[in-house]
């Protein structure tokens, strides 16, 4: 999935949008994902909420707009707490010209989900994670 492209197509920027969820394996190359779950500040929000291809909808809570592959959240409530746009920035890195929350901070939500009712493919991710992280850290030793 070219994630950059999407993005792209909606005027998404890394000063604006941050990709949640498993759109950071995707750009590392650990695994595909299906869709694209984006947290984006309130100016991008309000732009999408007046487009008619987003459809206004409920997530956990939350109120989201859905299209195509996209789900548009303004926080992502996670490690206890409701993650917003700005908080999310501070966790993230850029790759391809796309924001994505990084893989360190991914890792410790889908760990404290395991803690709740993990699923399985949260547990296949941890350890994918988990993987790419030892493996990075080993090459930066080198």
């Amino acid at each position: 999935m070219d994630i950059t492209k999407l993005l792209s197509d909606l005027n998404l920027t890394p000063n604006d949008s941050v990709v949640i969820g498993s759109g950071i394996l995707n750009a590392l190359g650990l695994r595909p994902s299906n869709d694209i779950d984006v947290v984006v500040n309130e100016e991008a929000f309000a732009r999408f909420k007046q487009d008619p291809r987003f459809v206004e909808g409920q997530n956990h809570g939350q109120t989201i707009l859905a299209y195509d592959l996209f789900e548009i959240f303004t926080a992502w409530v996670v490690l206890g707490k409701d993650q917003t746009f700005e908080e999310l920035y501070k966790e993230s890195t850029v790759i391809n010209g796309v924001r994505y929350i990084t893989p360190q901070f991914l890792l410790a939500t889908k760990k404290s989900w395991l803690a709740d009712d993990g699923r399985p493919k949260d547990f296949a991710d941890v350890k994918l994670i988990e993987d790419y992280l030892s493996k990075k850290a080993l090459e930066n030793h080198e």
